[in-house]
């Protein structure tokens, strides 16, 4: 037995582990550059899209809490004892109700409750004989437990703060989005130094690891006489957030409408099922504007989101399709069943007013025909709407069409 070849064989392989080693630590040190540099880049946009979402949140819970202080301004602006009051001119009275309702009056310059220091107001004008007479509006104090209410529940370590828009009460060395209220105040959202450093040094931990595994594992496969296996790396995709929905009402915008719209037809189409879309334009919007002002209109608005969401099906979407126009699409729904759809909603509307706000809808109904384009789906709709205006409105209108494809 020639015992001279082992050796000279673990020589060689001994040479060729160590000359490998030696080549690999250049690209095994890129390339844990580059994991690193992407790691510590991925913390940072994971920090970033949280505290951002955060922040969002926040945002979004103290708008329905000033919403709700508006409804009760709008409530109070509409109450009759409040009219009576401002019309025999009972200044103590009007006092008494400012400040049992926690609210600010201001009527023909005179202001009566107690305005609220750091609140922040919901103002809604009185409107006499088509001319303002003065303001109603309820505060909602920025404090620390209005702080409470809109801070969202997560253990993901951000923090939540009010500061002004001059800087006061901004965190300093935290990394955070800063997003803005209502007149000088804004939402901060941010996340402590200590958790962000802790973040990032697992990031380095777990690279270093991977680095120093990567090498024992090419050393021991090498000496082995095998193949290198190691060659896979996980890349972490860039997290992106698109608006996709209408900041007054919080349902879908246009555009994400537009988009689900050419989905459902495409699915439609393939599967040869029905699908139907209801257009909806509240009646004279503009006088409710015009006598109780933006404020209260946008108010109207909310409430019809409202009834239009909580009258879908599962599966629906609904969206506002820009100004008092909002826009449904059913799938799986035939004409009789879409035309239920818009009664339905006409008569809730019609039926819900906001304070003294009344408001009616015209709907306009389209189905869809094997060769339809959204385009064509949607002006098929807004022609039926147009003919609910003009025969009256307050009522709901089809659109009939032929598929140019039918057989005679």
């Amino acid at each position: 037995m020639n015992r001279s070849g082992s050796p000279v064989g673990f020589g060689l392989r001994l040479r060729l582990v160590l000359t490998l080693t030696l080549v690999a630590i250049f690209p095994i040190a890129c390339v844990s550059y580059v994991i690193v540099r992407d790691e510590v880049r991925n913390v940072t946009r994971t920090i970033d899209f949280e505290v951002h979402n955060a922040a969002l949140a926040a945002q979004g819970r103290f708008a329905r809490l000033l919403d709700q202080r508006e409804l009760q301004a709008v409530a109070a602006a509409s109450s009759p004892g409040l009219r009576t009051a401002i019309r025999r001119n009972q200044t103590r009275k009007l006092e008494r109700f400012a400040r049992r309702n926690d609210l600010l009056l201001v009527i023909d310059g005179h202001r009566y409750g107690s305005r609220l220091s750091h609140a922040v107001t919901a103002p809604v004008q009185l409107v006499s004989g088509g001319s303002s007479i003065g303001s109603v509006a309820a505060q909602l104090p920025v404090d620390a437990v209005t702080l409470e209410r809109v801070t969202p529940s997560t253990d993901s370590g951000v923090r939540i703060a009010f500061v002004n828009q001059d800087g006061a009460g901004q965190p300093s060395g935290t990394r955070g989005a800063t997003l803005p209220l209502t007149g000088n105040v804004d939402i901060n959202a941010y996340m402590p130094r200590s958790i962000e450093t802790d973040r990032t040094n697992s990031a380095y931990m777990r690279v270093a690891e991977a680095g120093l595994l990567a090498l024992l594992a090419l050393m021991l496969l090498t000496f082995v006489l095998a193949r290198p296996l190691l060659r896979t790396f996980r890349w972490t995709e860039e997290q992106a957030s698109e608006a996709r929905i209408d900041s007054l009402t919080g349902l879908a915008n246009r555009r994400a409408f537009e988009e689900v719209l050419a989905s459902e037809i495409s699915r439609a189409q393939r599967f040869e099922h029905q699908l139907a879309i209801v257009l909806l334009d509240l009646d004279r919007f503009k006088e409710i504007n015009d006598s109780f002002g933006h404020a209260a209109g946008d108010v109207m608005l909310r409430s019809v989101s409202h009834l239009l969401t909580s009258l879908a099906r599962q599966g629906d979407t609904v969206a506002r399709w820009g100004g008092e126009e909002f826009v449904a699409v059913l799938p799986e729904t035939d004409l009789p069943g879409a035309r239920r759809f818009a009664e339905r909603l006409r008569r809730t509307i019609e039926a819900h007013p906001v304070g003294e706000m009344r408001t009616s809808a015209s709907c306009g109904i389209a189905t869809m025909l094997p060769e339809d384009t959204v385009e064509a789906l949607l002006g098929a709709a807004d022609q039926a709407l147009y003919q609910a205006k003009a025969n009256g409105r307050n009522r709901t209108e089809s659109a009939i069409r032929t598929s140019s494809s039918a057989v005679a």
